[in-house]
């Protein structure tokens, strides 16, 4: 299974992104492939960023942010059972310790929480998922093969 990390689904979203053509192509292809989530922290993260107007320009409204979730959250490969950590709230503390995580990324400890515990990848261009215990799909940037 894959889960997304926000800066993958705010790419696929917003038609502006430099990322979005291949965030959307990345999206689709693994919704078709199937065994993919967005863990609620996921959703909640995305909807701060697209309906921030000093993100975003213009910012998402909350119709089109139920339409696009909506939309994706219909799929056939979506796993909505899948909305955030198993484990007791103590694995995720100690993941934190362990890997020294604080601000931005205790958010990502938390996604990583979630792979660990349904034996998944994180889907992100982030590189600070490099410091968890985590399988990391980067989403190809081109059509190329280099």
């Amino acid at each position: 299974m894959i889960v997304l990390d926000v800066n993958v689904l705010v790419a696929a979203y917003l038609t502006g992104h430099q990322f979005h053509a291949p965030a959307r192509r990345f999206l689709r292809a693994a919704l078709a492939a199937g065994d993919f989530a967005i863990p609620d922290a996921v959703w909640s993260g995305f909807a701060r960023v697209v309906t921030n107007p000093a993100l975003v320009q213009p910012p998402a409204s909350w119709p089109e942010v139920r339409e696009f979730a909506g939309a994706v959250s219909r799929r056939p490969g979506y796993r909505a059972d899948v909305r955030g950590a198993t484990a007791p709230i103590g694995s995720f503390l100690a993941l934190c310790q362990a890997t020294g995580a604080r601000r931005n990324l205790v958010s990502d400890a938390c996604l990583a929480a979630v792979a660990i515990d349904h034996n998944a990848s994180v889907a992100t261009w982030d590189a600070d998922f490099d410091a968890f215990p985590v399988p990391v799909v980067h989403p190809p940037l081109s059509d190329s093969l280099d």
